[in-house]
């Protein structure tokens, strides 16, 4: 499960950013229990660079085979994850489907490996063209990217971006 799309640590220190002023810790509210899942305790960090911050909090969560990691990505590593999903709006092969939509009012990119039933939502929580980014991250294991969706209302994804308005 540790596939992520995760950018690598040099980008963080050649992207723009800016100072976010986020303490990670209080984003914690915003990674709650699930019903029927066990959840490992949050964590996160902010990283900060001559060239700006970076923030990311991350909570992994359990049911039998069935594991959810969600994380937020606030910050010059958000872009670079983002960026590159901008440019291909959707794909479709034997292993694995892109798809573009619009989960609970916010553009998202659907990663579906088809043979693993896994996958990855992403979904940008900031306004296009805004910075920093933001970016909200639930892959999943033992379930599909679109059984894994109906979970997202536990985040409270709304409160969330209103908080990280910057």
């Amino acid at each position: 499960m540790r596939r992520t799309l995760f950018l690598s640590w040099w980008a963080v220190f050649f992207l723009p950013g800016l100072a976010l002023g986020l303490n990670y810790t209080e984003l914690y509210p915003y990674f709650p229990e699930i019903p029927g899942f066990k959840a490992e305790a949050p964590t996160g960090m902010t990283v900060t660079t001559p060239a700006g911050e970076m923030t990311t909090v991350e909570r992994t969560y359990r049911a039998g085979e069935k594991i959810l990691r969600a994380q937020l990505m606030v910050g010059g590593m958000a872009q670079g994850v983002w960026y590159p999903l901008t440019l291909q709006v959707s794909y479709d092969s034997p292993e694995e489907k892109l798809e573009s939509l619009t989960v609970e009012g916010f553009p998202a990119k659907r990663i579906t490996r088809k043979k693993e039933q896994a996958g990855t939502l992403i979904l940008l929580l900031s306004p296009k063209g805004a910075f920093p980014v933001a970016l909200f991250v639930l892959e999943c294991q033992g379930l599909t990217p679109a059984e894994a969706q109906k979970h997202l209302k536990h985040f409270r994804l709304k409160d969330l971006a209103r908080r990280l308005s910057l």
